[in-house]
């Protein structure tokens, strides 16, 4: 049974910390390119109602590769992003061969990093080039950042170390 857009809400703060901020007080859950919750709502399985987007914001979509021994990509970076930067193909090729591997190219057009580590799904094409390359997230809340090494950000099946 399909579910009807209509049934759900959606805010789109203009920065990081005023989604944050609606995150900590709401009942809500992020969504930037949203291909795995839109695949859950066309078949009736969307759980929750309350939807905060983060796919306009800027400061979350980048690749950044200004310190010579880090790469630091941002959780909106798309896969189309990835598939195409030349730092990545040339320091991280796995990375973005996986990218390439990942959904259709809409899906890739659309799609997030940050939103495929967090889904938490087994069936992901990326973790193990992210295992591979001994990643580390940087995860933030109203309450602060923490790092952590990717090896130990998936606790489970579908469960992830978030707050």
């Amino acid at each position: 049974m399909r579910s009807n857009a209509a049934d759900y809400d959606l805010v789109a703060p203009s920065s990081l910390a005023e989604v944050l901020a609606a995150l900590a007080r709401a009942e809500c859950q992020p969504i930037a390119g949203g291909t795995e919750l839109m695949v859950a709502l066309c078949a009736g399985r969307l759980p929750g109602k309350h939807f905060v987007s983060l796919n306009h914001l800027k400061e979350l979509r980048y690749i950044d590769s200004s310190d010579a021994s880090i790469v630091r990509i941002g959780s909106g970076t798309t896969f189309r992003d990835v598939r195409q930067s030349d730092v990545l193909a040339r320091e991280f090729s796995l990375l973005t061969r996986t990218a390439s591997w990942t959904g259709s190219i809409a899906n890739q057009n659309r799609g997030t990093l940050g939103g495929n580590i967090a889904n938490a799904s087994p069936a992901a094409d990326n973790p193990p080039a992210l295992l591979a390359y001994h990643a580390h997230l940087k995860l933030v809340s109203t309450a602060g950042e923490r790092t952590i090494a990717y090896r130990d950000f998936h606790v489970g099946y579908k469960r992830t170390a978030l707050a």
